[in-house]
Parts: C-alpha cells; structure tokens; sequence
C-alpha cells in the first residue's frame, strides 16, 4: 500500500502563496510601467499647486491674476511675456485701457489656453491679432488656462454686462471638464485656499453647480502603477453617472451662453476648434438647429504640425489664419448689430 504523502505545513503554504503573490504583482507592475499606464502617472508632480500669473475666484475657481509675467516653460528657450489686466483680461495692446473708459463696440473672447495663448507671448495671441486688425473695436481676452465651456459661460455671466459681440472658443475635450471628468480633476497638490474646479450636472434638464477640490492622487499612486490603476477605478466609479452625460450638458451650456449675451443685447458665436469628426458635425448640427452663430475651423491647416506648439496648442501662425477665418467679425453697437470687415 502506497504510503501517504505528508501534507505541507500551514506555515510553509503560507510562506508559498505570499511569494506567489509578491512576483503577480510585481509582474503586473512590471507590465503597467512597461505599457506606461496609467498615463497621467508622470504628470507634474505640482500640477493643482498655485501658479503666480493666476489668483483665486469666488465665481469661477480661478482667473489670471493682473500683472505683468515673465515665464520660463521646459520646451523653449528664453521666456515668454504674460500681461494680465484687471477683470481676467490678457492684454491685447500696449497700453492697458480701463474696463468701461470706451465708447467702442466691444469683441469679447472666452474660452482655455487657446485664447489666452498659451506659451505665447502677448503679441502673438489669437485676441490681440484681432485687436490690432480692428482698432475701432475694443477687444478684450477673457481665456484662462484649463477652463472649459462651464466656466467659461461662468464668465460671460460676470463680464457680459452691455451689448457686446462674444466668442467662445470650442474644444472637443471641454465636454470633460465641463462634466468634472476624473482626467480633469486630477491634481498632485491641493489647490490654493479658495481656488476650485466648477464644473456642472444636469438634474431634470436644468444645470446643477457643483465644486470640488480636485481628485487628490494618493501617496501610493506616485510609487506604484498597480495602486494608480485602483485609484483610476475608483475616480471612474465617483464621476461615471454625471460624466455620461457630457455632450449633452455641454450643448445645454452653448444654449445658455446664447440665451445670457442675448439678453444683453449682443451676439453670440461659437468657434468650433478641436475635435473629432463625430464631434463637429454633432456640434454644427446642433448650433444650426438652435440658430446659434458659429465659425467651423474644419480646415485643412488645422492638422498642420507647423502651426501647433509641441504640446498642440495654437502657435502665432495658426492665429494669424484663426484672425482671417473669424471674419467678418460680429459688430454690436447699443441694439444695432453689424459686421466689420477685413482690412
């Protein structure tokens, strides 16, 4: 009769199982970092921190902070030139001209980095080309670094007070900020005492505010892939059910900025930029339907790498053509609506 095999001691079995445990996960560790996932997991180890030519704002979470700036950025050489005005403005002259000292009709421009011009000194920006092309208009930049169609309407609100001519600048990814998206509320460090991320839900069609201090990545996350891809599941939980929603969130957004300029006597213009195929004709097709004004850029210097800055943001030469393609540019004077032409 063959002899019975002795069984394993529970402490051997469990010295075996906790090695078999340590190499799976360190295979699996292995293989997240080798497909460099999760991606944001490089990501700037201050983004969230304060930044000096940015201040808090009770209204919108943050705004430029005036000033005049001179920024260094780790993929150009020499430095850029930042001038912030009062009110969030980034210059779009020389000289800075008081909020309400013009008798001009008004330009206003709204929208994220693209606007402000980002990486871009001030006279290379998309509003200052404008303003120099038509100086019987006051133009003014109201584009922040970050902001999305939530925060940007947050600000025509605040700023559109009299009959003026608006633009808002549309990027596909905005829908994800708007909707508070986990890639957006992402941060590395907390940000300032009385900054925030505003962003929107939609309860029985009508548009519901929430704020929030950001997605805070834990300390763990900045060591191991394996526990960023816990966390990763875990903000995708939290922001699924309002996230889902996001297109249409986002044209409810369009509607009222047209519906708030209007009441002020102005006019309204939506600029479709960035974005997929399936996102501009939903856009277009949706802004046609509500008699919305729009400028399509679906042109093909638009995928042009030598217009784009490295990280794909407008360069001054894809601005001098967005100046071109803007034209004729929405004139509002008192409750007279115009079109200046181009010089």
């Amino acid at each position: 009769m063959e002899q019975a095999r002795e069984k394993p001691r529970p402490a051997v079995l469990f010295v075996a199982r906790l090695l078999l445990l340590v190499v799976s996960l360190a295979g699996a560790e292995g293989m997240l970092r080798l497909l460099g996932y999760p991606p944001w997991w490089a990501m700037d180890p201050n983004w969230g921190g304060p930044a000096a030519e940015y201040q808090c704002d009770p209204d919108l979470g943050w705004r430029p902070r005036q000033g005049q700036f001179h920024l260094h950025w780790s993929d150009q050489t020499g430095e850029t030139l930042y001038t912030n005005w009062s009110q969030g403005r980034r210059a779009t002259m020389e000289q800075q001209e008081a909020w309400d000292s013009s008798g001009r009709p008004q330009v206003l421009l709204f929208g994220d980095s693209f606007v402000q011009g980002y990486e871009l000194s001030d006279s290379d920006t998309l509003p200052w080309i404008v303003q120099h092309r038509h100086p019987e208009l006051k133009v003014s930049n109201f584009g922040s670094g970050n902001y999305g169609t939530y925060q940007s309407y947050l600000a025509i609100r605040k700023w559109v007070r009299e009959p003026a001519a608006v633009y808002y600048f549309l990027n596909g990814f905005h829908e994800e900020r708007n909707a508070g998206d986990r890639s957006w509320l992402r941060v590395n460090r907390k940000p300032a005492t009385g900054c925030f991320y505003p962003y929107a839900e939609l309860s029985g069609g009508e548009l519901r505010q929430e704020r929030s201090d950001g997605y805070l990545v834990w300390p763990l996350s900045r060591r191991l892939r394996s526990v960023a891809m816990l966390q990763e599941y875990v903000e995708i939980f939290d922001s699924y059910l309002r996230v889902r929603n996001k297109r249409a969130l986002t044209e409810t957004l369009l509607q009222k900025m047209d519906e708030a300029v209007r009441a002020q006597g102005g006019k309204f213009t939506v600029i479709l930029f960035d974005m997929d195929a399936v996102q501009r004709a939903e856009y277009r097709r949706f802004v046609q339907s509500r008699g919305i004004n729009f400028v399509d850029c679906d042109r093909p210097e638009m995928k042009d790498r030598k217009l784009r800055l490295p990280d794909n943001h407008p360069n001054q030469g894809l601005n001098q053509l967005l100046a071109h393609w803007i034209e004729p540019l929405q004139v509002v004077s008192g409750k007279n609506t115009e079109r200046a032409g181009k010089f």
